[in-house]
């Protein structure tokens, strides 16, 4: 999953991230391999203030009526917690909604999926709001992070009555969790796996991984990245969010020509 940023303000790419560029981004993403964008039009970043639904969709109609129209086969993912992005979007056929919110943003996000059951649904892990999440009390998990984690995930699609066949779950590294809780979801990230099923994991140029190589430069974070990823990938994700994909699918690719060497040897 390529990510495509449309909001001026992202914390990795900063103005890079600007609406009038990203229809060449989003080209680029899938000229190196992506199998699906992921197409955001809110930062979510700590400490970012809410953006309007009216703001959104006015980002997203242009970004995406350009892409389809150079691209009509491009199965795109909007990253959104407002309930009236989404249902714009899904009348505009976008494939899966992802919110970071975890159905908590906006009371009316569920009944949205419910009417929508051909679209699928990204929920990712997360407490209290991207101007909040950083607080020491939206910290506390316990004595086992990762069943914590994937307890209030599955509690979310009970509590809204979502089938959960048609949910991909995010573990949600970067939102409300400190670097010790995410190392800990990285060293045993199989379990997200064997306790959710569907699983997606965005990990890409975090500042976990900052705090690890000792990079301040979100955009310089790559090896960083494409390590954590591979690992990932191990542990049986059905989807990686990335900004590197061309990266990413080059080292797939040679770590899946070993593991074959591998099975011919054995």
């Amino acid at each position: 999953m390529g990510i495509v940023n449309v909001t001026g303000d992202s914390f990795s790419e900063g103005s890079l991230s600007s609406p009038g560029t990203a229809v060449e981004r989003a080209l680029r993403l899938l000229e190196e391999g992506a199998d699906l964008l992921d197409i955001g039009a809110e930062s979510t970043r700590p400490g970012a203030a809410e953006v309007s639904a009216s703001t959104e969709i006015e980002r997203l109609d242009r970004v995406l009526d350009a892409l389809w129209e150079k691209a009509p086969g491009t199965i795109v993912s909007i990253d959104t917690r407002h309930a009236e992005t989404a249902r714009k979007m899904i009348e505009k056929r976008a494939a899966f909604i992802n919110d970071v919110s975890m159905l908590r943003f906006d009371p009316e996000m569920a009944e949205v999926l419910k009417s929508s059951p051909e679209t699928g649904v990204i929920l990712c892990h997360s407490r209290g709001t991207p101007e909040t999440m950083n607080e020491g009390v939206y910290r506390d998990y316990g004595k086992d992070t990762v069943q914590c984690i994937c307890d209030e995930l599955a509690a979310s699609v009970e509590k809204v009555g979502l089938s959960r066949d048609r949910v991909i779950f995010d573990p949600g590294f970067g939102f409300a969790k400190s670097f010790e809780q995410q190392l800990d979801m990285l060293r045993h990230a199989g379990r997200f796996v064997s306790l959710l099923g569907n699983v997606l994991f965005g990990i890409s140029r975090k500042s976990f991984i900052g705090e690890l190589t000792g990079e301040k430069d979100p955009a310089l974070r790559s090896g960083g990245t494409l390590a954590a990823e591979l690992h990932l990938a191990g542990c049986g994700a059905q989807i990686i969010r990335t900004h590197n994909v061309k990266m990413l699918k080059d080292a797939l690719a040679v770590a899946g020509a070993l593991k074959d060497e591998e099975r011919s040897a054995d």
